[in-house]
């Protein structure tokens, strides 16, 4: 039996509780996909160890914000709470990452990270700073609340097909002006970025929605894990 890729999973914190925590459909669908799902708690000094292990990338998200210091901004009233000891990690990782060319996905925050490395900015709030509403959808959260549309001869089309797909929207921040390097692959109606990509690498893309959490609305969502898998797996050889 040929062994399943080694996909890392970037945890959350729940620094109150002194605990880890990681949503199980993440998981699932890294299984699902063929992957075999491994869980990176946030050792900065020990990135390039966890790279090693790997043959496959994703960033999850969290309710938590990418500091602004980050993209030459200061933060402002209706940026959020930020994890600097998470996103400190997960800088290091996903820079180390790219560097590699390791099959990356990121995934809401993850794509924002995944943006920033690249230069780009964020929104710190979408309501404040582009007078934009409608999300961050009310319970439950894993139900398609928008289209995204996809651009055609992105890589992402190539997953899941071009024009309307309908996705989640759990956020408050987006992508504002794209990185060095970084093709839209998605919008939302109302003109924000749902979807981002790097052209130069063989599979670095990142999502704003939650694909393994929609899933059970839209099989398609599956596609841009087992596009990972199989790039990971592609990878090896």
């Amino acid at each position: 039996m040929t062994p399943r890729p080694r996909i890392g999973l970037t945890l959350d914190a729940d620094d109150s509780g002194g605990r880890y925590e990681l949503k199980a459909s993440y998981v699932d669908a890294v299984i699902a996909a063929g992957g075999l799902p491994i869980l990176l708690p946030h050792a900065q000094d020990a990135a390039a160890a966890y790279l090693a292990l790997l043959d496959g990338l994703v960033l999850t998200g969290g309710a938590f914000d990418v500091p602004p210091e980050l993209y030459g901004e200061a933060r402002r009233a209706s940026c959020g709470l930020s994890k600097p000891a998470r996103t400190a990690f997960e800088k290091d990782l996903l820079e180390a990452a790219l560097a590699s060319r390791l099959p990356v996905l990121g995934v809401c925050g993850g794509m924002q990270l995944l943006n920033v490395v690249r230069g780009g900015t964020l929104y710190q709030d979408l309501a404040a700073d582009a007078g934009l509403t409608g999300h961050e959808q009310p319970a439950p959260k894993d139900v398609p609340s928008h289209e995204a549309l996809v651009a055609g001869g992105t890589h992402l089309a190539a997953l899941v097909g071009p024009g309307p797909l309908p996705v989640n929207s759990t956020h408050h921040q987006a992508v504002k002006d794209p990185g060095q390097g970084v093709l839209v692959a998605a919008r939302a109606p109302d003109g924000v970025i749902e979807a981002i990509e790097l052209p130069d690498l063989p599979f670095a893309l990142g999502v704003q929605w939650h694909p393994e959490a929609v899933v059970r609305h839209d099989a398609r969502h599956l596609a841009l894990y087992r596009g990972l898998v199989q790039a990971a797996r592609d990878g090896r050889r």
